[in-house]
């Protein structure tokens, strides 16, 4: 693509590697449940208590001591000849030598109302006033399935609603999560409109929810969208007192004198990543780091080319400061020919819908529709199709939208 007035445009598996390593994991805060979900884990989830926390029934049955027949009584302390009944999971008794699992116990209750309890012979399944189970048999003993501090999810997982049960269930009210990013859009532009039809040649702004919503659907804390003028005073002072982790800008990314998102970063004394993609739509996106290592995003304002800059910037950056670490990607066949890109040397961005054929994946891709958005609202994921594939038949990655 033509590089006019970009300090350096860079191939788009070039950009994607940048953004995904120009971010590094945000600090681990502590977070409520109710807080916890969706985000990633920076510490394990431990055990707070031993599993089981004590000696235990594996069965149900009898606790019992010494030598048959027992004495059926409700003590938390046994003697020789006693026992006590219990369901799995209970808590043996003091002494307990064994539990004799209740399939393999008679019971007899006398008279005066007590019971006994007799063992079965192991092979014969007859009643036997000399059989026992063998010492230990039928005990869980304290921690024997895990111990206090015991790691139950590693660090780097997803605090997904099974973790949250988990960490309930552990007795939990919090976890140490990587602190998600928090995000804030700035839409430039006098002549957008923020409700109703297109009128007096002003157009709707269709990128600010979008791209607030975007943004939090990766799991970033993202802020309601503000409107600025395109004023480099006025976007100097935005930028300057933005209270986020990363800054996302529509619109003003062209390199010309009335365009001030490139003169503005420069004057904050901004580390440039990216200044310019090889990619279409979207070439004229940016990505820079201020001193105080906030990041800034510029995003092209024509909404085609934003959204792919959404996948190409947004996206892995925000991967990169939630610890999420890289995406995967489908591999589809391509059954259309795509255009071609608006430079030879272009990756193209293209919304495709997928779909299965024997074994494989399948991608085909949609007519542009109302303001080259149909497509997009459309599409199962955005086939990434390098410079040098011109024709259908072959393999490229889809990555979900």
């Amino acid at each position: 693509m033509s590089s006019y007035g970009l300090d350096g445009v860079l191939a788009w598996t070039q950009a994607v590697q940048v953004a995904m390593t120009a971010g590094r994991p945000l600090p681990v805060v502590s977070a409520r449940l109710d807080e916890a979900g969706g985000n990633i884990l920076g510490r394990a989830l431990a055990l707070l208590f031993d599993d089981p926390p004590t000696d235990s029934a594996e069965f149900d049955g009898y606790a019992i001591c010494g030598e048959g027949p027992w004495l059926a009584v409700d003590e938390d302390r046994l003697r020789p000849g006693e026992c006590r009944a219990l369901r799995a999971g209970e808590p043996v008794a003091l002494h307990t030598d064994a539990v004799l699992n209740s399939n393999r116990a008679d019971i007899r209750r006398a008279a005066d109302g007590t019971i006994v309890v007799i063992a079965l012979d192991e092979l014969t399944g007859v009643v036997d006033e000399s059989a026992r189970p063998a010492l230990g048999s039928g005990i869980i003993r304290q921690a024997a399935r895990s111990s206090n501090g015991a790691s139950l999810v590693p660090p780097g997982r997803l605090a997904n609603s099974s973790v949250l049960a988990l960490a309930a269930a552990a007795g939990h009210d919090s976890l140490h999560i990587i602190r998600p990013p928090v995000v804030g859009t700035l839409v430039l532009g006098r002549s957008l409109l923020s409700h109703g039809l297109p009128r007096d040649g002003r157009v709707r702004d269709a990128l600010g929810d979008a791209v607030a919503d975007f943004a939090g659907r990766q799991g970033a804390r993202a802020h309601p969208p503000m409107r600025a003028p395109d004023t480099a005073h006025l976007l100097r002072e935005h930028i300057a007192d933005a209270n986020v982790d990363v800054l996302i800008t529509t619109g003003s990314t062209s390199p010309t004198p009335d365009n001030h998102v490139r003169e503005v970063l420069r004057d904050l004394g901004a580390h440039w990543l990216i200044d310019g993609v090889a990619v279409s739509p979207g070439a004229q996106m940016l990505l820079a780091r201020l001193p105080d290592e906030r990041f800034v995003i510029g995003l092209p304002g024509e909404p085609a080319a934003a959204l792919a800059g959404l996948v190409t910037i947004v996206r892995p950056l925000l991967r990169a400061l939630r610890g999420a670490g890289q995406e995967s990607a489908v591999q589809a066949v391509l059954v259309d020919d795509v255009e071609a890109g608006d430079y030879p040397d272009d990756t193209r961005l293209v919304p495709v819908e997928l779909d299965t054929s024997g074994a494989n994946v399948i991608a085909r891709t949609l007519p542009h529709g109302f303001a080259r958005l149909a497509q997009w609202a459309n599409a199962d994921g955005v086939a990434v199709i390098a410079p040098s594939i011109r024709s259908r038949g072959q393999a490229v990655p889809v990555l979900a939208l």
